[in-house]
């Protein structure tokens, strides 16, 4: 087993916070836009941002909590031993369990699930080696694909309507989970042991964040021509039995079903964000939006819950559901500006976020 990288020990990271809020950013423009905009028919460039974004920002919240996961067992390890550590993870992986399954009452595409059982498994994964991490990941996504070749991934959907059938039995939340959900444990966790890997990487050194950009944007850009130049050949040369909406699904970049092109489009675009982050936060530590997004970050599991019940939950009270792509876009807008004001207020006089606070209370954090 690797030991943790003694990097792993120095003080926080601001753009990995930055990259937080980066993901709630997203996230936050492309359910606005879902919920304001139900039926209405899509401008162009709102469906070419819907498409750019779209799983993106999950792929980014998933893999960053993976590098946080690895950068709190390193200091927890320290502190109090690898038993406290692996107990503290078991104690949040429930919490964030049960506060997905209450999510999910209310919003069908709830992450935190994914997030929870990930928490429950990570003390087999922390202390393993790069080789057994990466395979990890890479299992997940085989796993997957194997699934989806065994299973009817469209069994419980209606696609026109986006909605789950049978998803409070037994059976239908265990596939949700782990299956054929927006978010699911197969192949989303394996985004997330990527991120236990990244973890342990010398992120204060600026060549590892010029790396991960250029990584990032070659991986991204790579499975963009190739995903482009499978759809191109099947519609030069239409296989049997494989029409377009088939092959948009097998070879596009859509986030369902995840298939490989679309995971490493999603990872690449990710570790580039991250890299990119890691920058900026670092020429520009003391700038007002470097501080504004660091401070948001802090608090994106807060946010997370907060865009949904406040943000998605106020746009349905007030009936706001038949709105254009840009006033979707000015909402998504208006209520991100106001979190990060108020996270600006709220980290300049307190250590964490409200539900940041009950998570590590819960978990036996400090």
């Amino acid at each position: 087993m690797t030991p943790p990288h003694p990097s792993m020990e120095r003080k926080r990271i601001a753009g990995f916070d930055v990259a937080r809020a980066l993901a709630v950013l997203g996230m936050t423009v492309v359910h606005f836009n879902l919920v304001m905009t139900d039926g209405a028919t899509p401008r162009r460039w709102s469906a070419v941002m819907m498409s750019l974004l779209d799983g993106r920002p999950a792929a980014l919240f998933m893999m960053l909590a993976g590098m946080g996961m690895s950068l709190l067992a390193a200091k927890a390890d320290t502190a109090g031993g690898p038993a406290k550590t692996d107990a503290m993870l078991r104690r949040r992986g429930l919490l964030l369990l049960l506060f997905g399954f209450l999510n999910l009452m209310i919003w069908e595409g709830d992450i935190l699930r994914v997030y929870g059982v990930s928490l429950l498994a990570a003390p087999w994964l922390l202390r393993r080696s790069a080789r057994t991490l990466l395979t990890g990941a890479g299992c997940f996504a085989a796993l997957f694909c194997l699934l989806f070749l065994l299973l009817d991934y469209s069994r419980n959907w209606n696609w026109s309507a986006m909605k789950y059938h049978g998803l409070w039995t037994v059976s239908g939340a265990v596939r949700n989970l782990f299956f054929d959900g927006f978010r699911a444990v197969f192949p989303w966790t394996g985004l997330l042991i990527l991120g236990l890997w990244l973890g342990r990487l010398d992120w204060s050194r600026p060549g590892v964040a010029r790396t991960a950009v250029w990584a990032g944007l070659g991986t991204a850009a790579a499975t963009a021509l190739a995903s482009g130049l499978l759809l191109g050949w099947t519609e030069r040369s239409p296989q049997p039995g494989l029409d377009r909406e088939s092959a948009v699904a097998l070879f596009g970049l859509l986030s369902m079903p995840p298939l490989p092109l679309f995971l490493f489009n999603a990872g690449g675009c990710a570790l580039a964000v991250t890299g990119a982050s890691v920058l900026a936060a670092e020429r520009w530590r003391e700038s007002l939006p470097v501080r504004a997004l660091a401070a948001t970050g802090r608090m994106a599991f807060t946010w997370y819950i907060a865009h949904i019940v406040l943000g998605l939950g106020g746009v349905v009270a007030l009936g706001w559901t038949e709105s254009t792509p840009g006033q979707a876009l000015a909402a998504a807008g208006v209520f991100l500006l106001a979190a990060m004001a108020v996270s600006l207020w709220w980290t300049g006089r307190f250590a964490q976020g409200p539900l940041e606070f009950l998570l590590r209370a819960a978990g036996g954090g400090r």
